[in-house]
């Protein structure tokens, strides 16, 4: 027989103390209850109450949390989840004062990155004090409910270490200065541990902790010619979610995570991929390269496809390129060196003018001379 949902499961009342009210987070939110010598997670599925809670929280009240629905922990056998339906209620009855535990809910202490990058066993979210030594890369990508997000990746450190962070989303950070970063998670990948923000994350700036590590991720620039290219393209929708089964010529394309139909013209397609560039001396590099540096120097037209993409890069001159841990962060020409020429070859027909007493402006040029770098245009 299946499992009753919470909604259709036997009602409850319970009393205690909230603390680590989280964030909404889409249709719902969390929180944790003091309550007869023992913590309780609560699961709160009326977004509508989450000034309630926080305020019962913020004033360290006695609350009672009615027709809630308990059952055993998924995450220990000995505690019991409190889910808050639609239907429950919740009261105030006291203020908390003495009978409040401080250090139940205090903010996790930062741990150091060297002990991060020593353990055998990650922990799954830490909280750090960190300073942001150099932004590696700037981008885009697809997350794992389907959704196109900004990310930077940074390289951040403190007096024991340092490594790598990918902050998501839009966050106020400058290089130089030190954070406060809670609930960021801890990944591993091909050997290498790296930190990454989460919905949960809070970056605070703080006070200057100290020396920190020394570090500084390298950057090269060369000239080489692209004798290879393969981009992709994505299709995403005006809420940032990306597209299956795009057909451009349609005059509307549907999303299932929206469930609306949207004008083709409105639909955003970003472009993504690697180069194959052949330095003046040495091997073949691949680098990876995003949507912003491909649009730094093709303009690309809305029609254009995967193809016009490749043909387009394959058809440039030499170039001047950028590359940090191997991704490309600029294209350039290649800055035309100035041609000296010998005392003989310069022009020795120019006389002397005669002082005069009248002016006159000249002519004004405008943009026409300007020798600014114009981005290529193709067409299909």
């Amino acid at each position: 027989m299946a499992e009753q949902s919470p909604a259709k499961k036997l009602r409850n009342q319970v009393k205690g103390f909230l603390c680590n009210v989280s964030p909404i987070k889409d249709k719902y939110f969390d929180a944790v209850l003091q309550r007869e010598g023992e913590y309780s997670k609560v699961v709160v599925f009326k977004p509508q109450d989450h000034m309630h809670f926080h305020n019962a929280e913020k004033t360290r009240s006695l609350v009672t949390l009615k027709d809630v629905v308990l059952q055993p922990s998924t995450e220990s056998s000995k505690k019991i989840d409190v889910f808050y339906t639609h239907s429950s209620k919740m009261s105030c009855d006291r203020n908390l004062g003495e009978a409040f535990n401080n250090s139940f809910c205090a903010e996790p202490q930062a741990g150091q990155l060297s002990e991060l990058l020593n353990m055998d066993t990650k922990p799954k979210r830490v909280s750090i004090n960190a300073k942001i030594i150099q932004e590696i890369h700037k981008g885009h990508s697809v997350v794992w409910d389907g959704q196109y997000l900004p990310r930077i990746i940074y390289t951040v450190a403190d007096i024991t270490g340092c490594m790598n962070l990918t902050i998501w989303c839009e966050h106020s950070i400058t290089v130089g200065e030190w954070y406060n970063i809670t609930n960021v998670s801890v990944r591993d990948f091909k050997g290498k541990t790296s930190l990454s923000t989460t919905k949960d994350t809070q970056i605070i700036s703080v006070p200057s902790q100290g020396t920190a590590a020394a570090v500084q991720v390298p950057t090269e620039t060369i000239k080489c010619d692209i004798i290879g290219a393969n981009i992709k393209n994505l299709f995403i929708c005006p809420c940032k979610h990306k597209l299956k089964n795009v057909t451009l010529s349609n005059p509307t394309i549907y999303c299932v995570s929206c469930k609306t139909h949207y004008k083709s013209t409105a639909i955003i397609m970003p472009f993504s991929g690697h180069l194959d560039l052949k330095p003046e001396t040495g091997n073949v590099v691949k680098a990876k390269i995003e949507d912003e540096a491909i649009r730094s120097v093709l303009t690309v037209d809305p029609s254009a496809s995967q193809q016009d993409i490749i043909r387009s890069f394959i058809a440039l001159p030499p170039m001047q390129i950028t590359i940090r841990e191997n991704v490309i962060i600029k294209m350039e020409d290649v800055p035309q060196k100035a041609e000296i020429k010998s005392e003989d070859e310069i022009s020795n027909k120019v006389e002397p003018v005669e002082e005069s007493t009248e002016f006159y402006s000249p002519p004004d040029h405008g943009f026409l001379f300007s020798s600014q770098f114009r981005k290529r245009k193709f067409t299909d």
